[in-house]
Parts: structure tokens; sequence; C-alpha cells
């Protein structure tokens, strides 16, 4: 991978986590953004963001082995968990169940980083922005 592609990887990563810093900042500010509160507006990028993370982990995986496969599949349940929580639970839960998914998919995709090939850097890179976005969750909650 040349230095521009790993730049640019690292700025989409970084720029994915900044609509969850946007929202915290209308919701202090009392404004919605196109007729959307705030909190819902980072809950339903939170999930969809969430569905991607696990789409691309997924992905990354499904040729693999037996074991990891498995893991592939549980990226389902966290992503559908989430869903269910959005539909039927109230926006602070819903935004702990979240974050606890952005941290399960972190700690399963570090668990199949050796069967996948990925570049040096990735795994820390995904470390810190997955600590951005859970700590944009718990500001939110509060």
């Amino acid at each position: 991978m040349t230095m521009n592609q790993s730049s640019l990887i690292k700025l989409l990563t970084y720029l994915g986590a900044t609509p969850f810093f946007l929202a915290i900042g209308l919701g202090w500010s009392n404004q919605s953004f196109l007729g959307v509160d705030a909190r819902q507006w980072f809950v339903s990028y939170g999930l969809v963001i969430l569905s991607f993370m696990a789409g691309t982990l997924w992905g990354q995986v499904i040729n693999e082995s037996l074991k990891v496969k498995r893991i592939a599949l549980a990226t389902n349940a966290i992503t559908l968990a989430a869903w269910f929580a959005f539909l039927l639970a109230a926006t602070p839960i819903v935004l702990i169940i979240s974050a606890l998914g952005f941290i399960a998919l972190y700690v399963l995709e570090s668990s199949v980083m050796s069967a996948v090939q990925r570049p040096a850097y990735y795994l820390g890179l995904r470390l810190r922005v997955t600590a951005l976005v859970v700590l944009a969750h718990a500001i939110m909650i509060f």
C-alpha cells in the first residue's frame, strides 16, 4: 500500500467519526439538522456506521476458517441488537448498546488479525477511532 493510499484511508476513517461530534454540537446548541433532532441524527448515523463496520469485517473473513466465520456471524448479531434497541428502547439505552457494539466489533476484528492481511497501522487506527466513537456515545448519553 502506498503512502497516499494509507493517508487516504486514515483521513476517511477519522472523517467517518466527525458526524458523531457534529451531532453532539447540534445537541448542545439545541439545533436540529434537516428537521431531525440531534440525538436521533447521532443514533441513526451510528447504526449506519456500526452496520458498515460489521459488513466490512464480515466481507473480509467469509472465506477464512470456520472459527473466523463464526466471528463474522457474530457481527450480524451485534448489528441486529443495535437495530432492535433502536426500534424498542429509549435513546440512552440505544446509545449504550451501540457503544458496546463498536467495542465488540473492535474486539472481534482484533481477534482475527492473524487470519486476515491488513496494513500494520490498521489495528491502532481502529482502536483510536473506536475510542473516539465510544467517547462520543458517552457524551451524547449525558
